[in-house]
Parts: C-alpha cells; structure tokens; sequence
C-alpha cells in the first residue's frame, strides 16, 4: 500500500481496499498484474452535443480486434478525435484487453456503440462529409481535407467497409504506400490519418 499512498492521498475522497495479491491477479485477469486496479462508471456522452459541433469523427466498421480497437482509441484521445462510432459487429470496447490497451483514452474520447441506420443519416442531414480509407480509393490520403464536419470510416482487418457503408462516402481514398506491402494495420492506418486530420484542424 505504501507505493500507491501518495495516490490514496490525491483521491482521498474515494474508497481505497488492500487485497491479497491472489485476489488482485483474479481481478485484473492477467499473468503479472500492476498492483492496482478501480472500479469505474462507464462514461455517458451526449450525441447531439457531439454532432452540433464542428466535429471530426471516426467510424469504426466492424473492427474485431481487441488491441486495433485499444490503440485506435489511445491514438483519438492524443490527436482530439470529436467521437468514435462503432458499428455493429466490432469488439466490445470495454472489454478488459481493449480497456487496458486504451491507456485512459476510454474515459476521455466520447463513444457510441451499435450505431444505427437512423444515426447514419442524421449525420448527413448534419452536412457530415463521410470519407473512407480504402484499398481502391480514387483519391489519394495527401490530397484530402479533413477539417470541418468529418467522418472517417475505418473499415474491418479482414473485409474492409460493408457496402451500406461504403455508399455513404462521398470520397473514398488511399494512403499511398510501398508497392510490396500489401497494406497497413487498421490501428496503424487509423494513427497516420488522425494525425493528418489534427495537423490541419489545429496548425493549417
């Protein structure tokens, strides 16, 4: 207790407990927990605060895999991504690997799961200008505008963007790479177009 007793101090208003550490490696579910762990609220964020801005959102078709979704929602958090929208289909995004992989970032970027169709088209009545990176794109990543109203689908690892999806962009582009690569990480692809998109929302 005495390393964590400068936290016990900060947060004194919370309750603290001190567990045997068989107890603590059943809680946290991993071979060599930190010697922490909190029970947490999940966050409620307002929908139409989000999209009555002038927000930059990203939309997240279907992705399964638990580390991609962690460190896509880590990388949101570090470039002011507005909001995550996730579709039907993608990993639980409070679930315990994706929330520890989000180092925080889960309590600080607003998150809507289950997306529905109604959502979709709320968003276009909002004039949201959907983009989607995608393999055969006609549109090269450097030419694209990222500021103003965006989504920016991400599509899944294996499949990329569902149709339904897909025919809601009104651009569709590529991030130009090696030839001999056959493409990138979603979490990776995800980090080089946020960055993009904060560098010209925030310096341009």
């Amino acid at each position: 207790q005495g390393e964590y007793q400068e936290l016990i101090s900060e947060y004194n208003h919370l309750e603290w407990y001190s567990v045997s550490s068989q107890l603590m490696k059943r809680i946290c579910q991993t071979e060599t927990p930190q010697g922490i762990a909190a029970i947490v609220r999940k966050p409620q964020w307002s929908w139409d605060k989000i999209i009555d801005g002038d927000s930059m959102l990203l939309l997240l078709d279907r992705i399964s895999d638990p580390g991609n979704m962690g460190t896509i929602i880590r990388t949101a958090w570090a470039f002011d991504v507005d909001g995550i929208l996730l579709s039907r289909g993608c990993v639980d995004p409070f679930s315990p690997k994706v929330v520890r992989s989000t180092m925080g970032g889960i309590l600080n970027v607003p998150l809507f799961t289950d997306l529905l169709e109604e959502q979709l088209e709320i968003l276009k009545e909002k004039k949201y200008v959907f983009t989607g990176a995608d393999l055969d794109g006609n549109t090269s990543f450097y030419d694209m505008d990222f500021s103003n109203r965006k989504v920016v689908v991400i599509g899944s690892e294996a499949n990329g963007m569902n149709d339904d999806i897909k025919r809601r962009c009104n651009y569709l582009f590529k991030i130009p790479i090696n030839s001999g690569a056959d493409s990138l990480n979603a979490a990776v692809a995800c980090a080089i177009i946020i960055e993009m998109a904060y560098r010209q929302r925030h310096y341009q």
